[in-house]
């Protein structure tokens, strides 16, 4: 099923308008305007009906000026996308990577404003990049151990997170997204699609009609793919984004060259 933005009712309505109105009224209108011409010794140079076809152009020249961005809708409507990963207070991500078709990796990220990144590998692996802090802790669940690395401070980023560096490269994006023809159903939500090129990599983003993102596909190379579901402003507890390790993990010295 096509996927396309319509005129509201008022709006077409007045748009049908121009295409019914009776030829008596037609021509009434127009003598009443050649009298007053003629009065202001203008004379009248087009038939009656040019009249009224000049003037209804006009018309729908200036609905369909207001109405271009409902009907369209493209570049307005990925802009709002693009906001929601520009100003989010959180972002948390499922993500599964395949590849050939066959699923590698299941792992969970969640982000927020500050730009501190949890990602959870499974149940056996935690790391979480504290960029404001300038750290890194990894967690290692199952013999409850703790690392913690530094890295160079940096507020408002996502760090040193390369596997997040699409999410850089997406809220700074001025290239050209493609609408997709087709919409789709997304965790029971009617959404619409483009695709693009990002840093090397091409995107297809679904987002609902209000613009809120909800699914990624991420084309790499060599048959990989990976695909995203999204959730936006979900409340984050604060220990989950913190860097310092949590009670009963031991911290463990970092490995010496």
């Amino acid at each position: 099923m096509t996927h396309r933005q319509e005129l509201s009712a008022g709006l077409a309505a007045h748009v049908r308008s121009t295409d019914s109105v009776p030829a008596d009224a037609i021509d009434r209108a127009q003598a009443r305007l050649s009298a007053r011409l003629q009065k202001a010794r203008k004379p009248v140079r087009a038939p009656y009906r040019v009249w009224w076809a000049v003037t209804a152009t006009a018309v729908l020249a200036v609905v369909l000026m207001i109405a271009g961005p409902m009907i369209t809708g493209g570049g307005d409507a990925f802009a709002a996308v693009q906001a929601h990963f520009r100003h989010f207070t959180t972002l948390s991500m499922s993500i599964v990577q395949r590849l050939n078709g066959q699923a590698l990796q299941n792992t969970r990220t969640q982000i927020d404003a500050r730009g501190i990144v949890r990602t959870d590998v499974g149940e056996q692996l935690s790391v979480i990049v504290d960029a404001p802090r300038g750290r890194v802790l990894t967690l290692l669940h199952e013999p409850r151990q703790a690392l913690i690395a530094t890295i160079p401070k940096q507020d408002g980023g996502i760090g040193t997170d390369d596997a997040l560096q699409w999410l850089e490269d997406l809220r700074t994006f001025k290239g050209k997204a493609t609408p997709l023809p087709d919409s789709r159903v997304i965790d029971g939500r009617s959404a619409r699609g483009w695709t693009l090129k990002v840093g090397g990599s091409t995107l297809e983003l679904w987002a609902d009609d209000d613009g809120l993102p909800l699914a990624m596909r991420q084309h790499g190379s060599g048959g990989l793919e990976i695909d995203f579901r999204f959730e936006f402003d979900r409340p984050i507890p604060p220990e989950l984004l913190s860097s310092d390790p949590p009670p009963g993990y031991e911290l463990m010295a970092p490995d010496e060259d």
